[in-house]
């Protein structure tokens, strides 16, 4: 004797809820645009007849989730630490969601979808695949993109700083110490951001008339750092050496620091550095670290108060830009004279 369940037929539960197909449909796949009534009676019709496949919970959580590639100190730390802050002051919560570089997000989104929250948060992450884009929006999810790495969908907010003027005013900053051999350790160019940098820094140098060998530019990454060691190393090896080195980020500058002192140079006397971020340790290390601010603080409130508003139909800007500035420390100081 067969054990198995029979098939529930979306028009049969349609026709004794006296509703359509398609809203049998939403019901099933958790989707908005059924009232609660109707919603009700649909789920009692397909547990009566044995629906076996878990139905999608349409409750709407009080959180809103960050999503986000890794947990390190590279700016992410704060982005949670400010993100929980103003999620409270809104009576929210947050929820974070790790994916692991990317090798989790389909997982991580069916969650994501499950739990419902009042939004979701991503920190600099590329464009959403379509089947996660297609289960944000039949549950009307707000999404925002804090420094989007590349083109947002139209209906994707995003919260960003001025990466062009960023690395413009990185390099302002070493050419006005009097430095004219500068290193780059740049982020990875296949990003938005690291390339906007780049660009806004060289610019700089070109506008002075001071040359960018290819010898003093090399690729380091966001994270992990360790790419950013043996970049740090390499340009220290050199023998017309840079006086000064421009990091993609503080981790980076560590990295760098790590790097300059196992060669045996006195920092800063021997070697400025500069880091990018402005976050723990950069006031506390010794010497104490030049950084570019990123004001992690307003872009957590902007990405908050964004998905706040969009849930309450209060129009709002779709896409916001923040400056950034130059936090001068004693990392970097003018060359050494020859």
């Amino acid at each position: 004797m067969s054990n198995a369940q029979p098939k529930v037929k979306v028009g049969e539960i349609a026709r004794l809820a006296g509703v359509s197909a398609s809203t049998v449909s939403k019901v099933i796949n958790g989707r908005a645009g059924v009232s609660q009534a109707t919603r009700e009676t649909v789920e009692r019709l397909l547990t009566e007849r044995g629906y076996a496949k878990p139905l999608v919970s349409t409750k709407l959580s009080p959180t809103i989730e960050l999503v986000v590639e890794y947990i390190e100190h590279n700016g992410t730390m704060e982005l949670i630490r400010y993100a929980s802050y103003w999620a409270q002051q809104a009576g929210l919560a947050i929820t974070v969601t790790q994916t692991e570089h990317g090798e989790a997000s389909e997982s991580c989104f069916r969650g994501i979808i499950e739990r419902n929250p009042q939004g979701v948060i991503l920190q600099q992450m590329g464009g959403l695949t379509t089947h996660a884009k297609q289960l944000l929006r039949a549950r009307d999810i707000p999404v925002v993109v804090i420094d989007p790495i590349d083109a947002v969908d139209d209906d994707v907010m995003s919260v960003a700083i001025d990466n062009w003027t960023a690395g413009y005013q990185a390099a302002r900053h070493l050419l006005g110490l009097g430095h004219t051999r500068i290193g780059v350790i740049r982020g990875p160019m296949v990003l938005q951001t690291a390339l906007a940098r780049f660009n806004g820094f060289t610019s700089a140098l070109l506008q002075a008339g001071v040359d960018l060998p290819a010898r003093y530019v090399r690729d380091g990454d966001y994270f992990p750092a360790e790419r950013s060691y043996e970049a740090a190393r390499e340009l220290i090896d050199l023998d017309d050496r840079p006086t000064a080195i421009f990091c993609c980020n503080d981790l980076s500058a560590v990295n760098t620091y790590r790097a300059a002192r196992q060669s045996g140079l006195q920092l800063p006397d021997e070697l400025s550095i500069m880091g990018f971020d402005d976050i723990f340790p950069a006031e506390y290390l010794k010497p104490s670290l030049t950084s570019v601010h990123q004001p992690f603080d307003r872009i957590a409130q902007c990405a908050v108060r964004m998905i706040v508003d969009a849930r309450d139909s209060v129009p709002c800007e779709q896409h916001v830009i923040f400056p950034t500035h130059v936090v001068a420390r004693e990392s970097t100081v003018p060359p050494r004279e020859p």
